[in-house]
């Protein structure tokens, strides 16, 4: 299993460069991943956590990251598709990843904020299949010379589009969400799934079905599984078992035996977030992760 890192641009941080240097000492660390968060206004959550403090532009700081790394891959944790035209979109990925050497992972998914939805004037209630459109349409723009696309949301046909991704199939898409149309979703579109805040016991239960799902559809049922979760090391044990444990938090024997839990359930990448806008906290939090946790868990 791969250990990846939330870059904090969700938690107020007033400098860009911060955070540039945090994904460069997840890299000199031998982490696998950096992934940053998206939102557009301080809204809901976000404004109860934040106020008027700075959330930055997913991805503006990956390119930034780009250009100090070379071999961390570059992920989004994850971009709300609706709230994107799918052509300047595609452009901007394409780009990045090009940039970067082919190292985008794009995480996509729907959210729920629906305040955000109303302020940039699209419609929360057909979020979904706006989403699908915009995965289509990106497809269609990353693999044909001259991409033709029609749907509701969407339609474009008999122009160039360039640069296209390194990947001629496009960047790995891993599709959010644990619904029934985040599924359907990730089978249709993705090449992985983001299953948000499961233990590992419930992804040992659900993954087998969406396998079987895979399967049923003409896909390999092997694919990434990648599990997002809050990070804090204590003192004193926790008294849930470790394998009903929906984040990481817990002394650093339970911590490496809830890790090898995600890792028997089916996970293949796991995302750390210290869920903090401190710097040296999040930095104490690579190096311990690094030096205390990740030789106890093997290949």
């Amino acid at each position: 299993m791969k250990l990846g890192y939330a870059i904090p641009n969700n938690q107020g941080l007033k400098k860009v460069s911060d955070l540039v240097d945090l994904a460069s000492e997840a890299e000199r660390l031998s982490y696998h991943s950096v992934w940053v968060s998206e939102h557009l206004f301080n809204t809901a959550y976000v404004a109860k956590r934040l106020g008027n403090r700075p959330y930055h532009e997913a991805l503006t700081v990956l390119t930034a990251v780009a250009a100090a790394t070379t071999t961390v891959q570059l992920g989004t944790s994850v971009l709300v598709l609706p709230w994107h035209h799918p052509v300047r979109l595609a452009k901007m990925i394409a780009s990045l990843d090009e940039f970067s050497e082919g190292r985008v992972i794009l995480g996509v998914g729907v959210g729920i904020t629906r305040d955000e939805y109303d302020a940039l004037g699209v419609s929360f209630s057909k979020r979904g299949q706006i989403a699908n459109e915009c995965l289509a349409a990106m497809s269609a723009l990353w693999t044909q010379e001259l991409p033709e696309f029609k749907g509701e949301h969407y339609a474009f046909s008999g122009q160039l589009f360039s640069p296209k991704s390194v990947n001629k199939d496009g960047p790995p898409i891993w599709v959010g969400g644990n619904s029934a149309a985040a599924k359907r979703r990730l089978i249709n579109y993705g090449t992985g799934w983001y299953p948000l805040a499961l233990s590992p016991d419930e992804l040992s239960e659900a993954l087998p079905t969406l396998q079987t799902e895979l399967e049923a559809a003409g896909r390999s049922p092997v694919i990434p599984v990648a599990l997002r979760t809050t990070l804090e090391i204590t003192d004193k044990p926790w008294d849930r078992p470790p394998a009903l444990r929906r984040t990481l938090k817990g002394t650093v024997p339970e911590l490496v035996e809830m890790l090898q839990a995600y890792q028997q359930a089916g996970a293949t990448h796991l995302i750390i977030d210290p869920n903090s806008g401190d710097v040296d906290y999040n930095r104490e939090v690579l190096n311990q992760v690094a030096e205390d946790i990740v030789p106890h868990l093997g290949g």
